[in-house]
């Protein structure tokens, strides 16, 4: 007998179909084990909507209603349709009767529930709030890191210098703005354990600094070796459409690179770096023969150093649009957590970093043990987009089941 299903399938294939009919076949073959089984999801609303249809099908089974349910659960349990029904109520009587039992949550609420089971062993505030909403809190923390200007020059520089390269290309200045929209990378699992690292902005702007001039120092040789070839076409009036090609010549990218645009040599270009015979036809004059001689090398060199140089330029782009962005963020988060340890808040989204400190090899079955007994069987929607955190603060009961 296989320990686990899984239920390949796209948007509007009917996934939440099978998922609640496997729930309710299971609760229609022990009308109690519903208190044993867990379901997770990610959103309320996909919660709600698991939860209305298992309700609403077994309400359906147990009230006599015509149901789509009724054969795929005959053909599963070996039930015929009266016992069916007549379980289907057992089921509902127990369900109304201990609905607090009726575990269909998304991953933060049932991580939410084990911190509060051992919110006092955990070392928690008991007075603890639970904020919903990221919003709030965010434009609190940005008004909070602006208004801290005052105080803290080199925090005011690296902002006034933020503001000022954003309007140098053409966006907002609005920080407030800026550092509301970047905030909710905050609240990202991937950023987690870099955010709780000091940033020094200063050899932060070293390093970005190095990569731009090493970016810049190989773009304008890049165009400098397309203005060589520019000019020396020009000097003896030679068109590119004298080379192979005629007037779709890839002579032409010459230009390009003149004037200073970082196009990406084609499989042409990259073959007529390698062989001259790329650049004429069977019978050149001498002129074009010449010409290509002395053009060879130079294509040759742009598409080496393209090559050998895109990764860094492209690298040295994202840090640049981004460095001050991230030395912010750590800024931010701090007063994010200066809010939450005042005012004793702790965010919905975090319960899952909270709890995967304590869930290590040691603590699992101390955190878990007063559910770990309780659930046998686990359903995982949207499986895909289970993190790996999520999934090993999940794993310790499945493992225990």
């Amino acid at each position: 007998m296989k320990r686990a299903k899984i239920l390949s399938a796209s948007a509007g294939s009917g996934k939440t179909y099978q998922l609640a009919l496997k729930y309710v076949c299971d609760v229609v073959r022990h009308p109690e084990k519903f208190r044993n089984i867990l379901a997770v999801t990610f959103t309320n609303k996909a919660t709600e909507e698991m939860k209305s249809r298992i309700l609403r099908e077994i309400d359906t089974l147990a009230s006599g209603g015509r149901s789509s349910y009724v054969e795929p659960i005959n053909r599963a349990t070996g039930l015929d349709e009266a016992t069916i029904r007549q379980r289907a109520r057992r089921a509902r009587t127990l369900m109304l009767h201990d609905y607090s039992r009726f575990s269909i949550l998304t991953f933060d609420r049932f991580f939410q529930r084990i911190l509060r089971a051992f919110i006092k062993e955990l070392g928690i505030d008991l007075n603890y709030n639970i904020e919903l909403d990221i919003t709030t809190l965010l434009q609190r923390s940005a008004d909070l890191l602006v208004e801290s200007i005052a105080k803290d020059k080199a925090l005011g520089k690296w902002l006034l210098e933020y503001a000022e390269e954003r309007l140098n290309d053409g966006n907002r200045w609005d920080i407030r703005g800026e550092l509301r929209t970047m905030g909710d990378e905050i609240f990202k699992e991937r950023a987690a354990r870099h955010l709780s690292e000091k940033v020094n902005r200063e050899e932060l702007r070293e390093v970005v600094g190095h990569a731009m001039e090493h970016s810049a120092t190989i773009k304008a040789r890049i165009r400098s070796l397309g203005e060589e070839a520019v000019k020396y076409l020009a000097e003896r009036n030679i068109a590119t459409s004298r080379f192979k090609g005629a007037s779709r010549s890839f002579t032409s990218c010459f230009r390009l690179y003149a004037e200073g645009e970082l196009k990406e040599p084609t499989a042409t270009m990259l073959k007529a770096a390698e062989s001259i015979e790329e650049w004429y036809g069977k019978s050149p004059d001498a002129e074009v023969a010449t010409a290509a001689e002395h053009l060879q090398p130079l294509l040759s060199e742009i598409c080496t150093l393209y090559r050998d140089n895109i990764a860094a330029i492209n690298t040295a782009a994202i840090l640049r649009e981004n460095y001050r962005s991230y030395a912010l963020l750590g800024d931010l988060h701090d007063r994010v957590r200066e809010i939450c340890d005042k005012e004793g808040i702790m965010v919905l989204s975090e319960t899952k970093n909270i709890l995967s400190s304590f869930v290590d090899e040691s603590n699992a079955p101390f955190i878990y043990e007063k559910v770990g007994n309780r659930f046998e069987y686990f359903m995982i929607d949207e499986f895909q987009d289970t993190s790996l955190r999520e999934w090993l603060n999940l794993c310790p009961l499945p493992h225990n089941a």
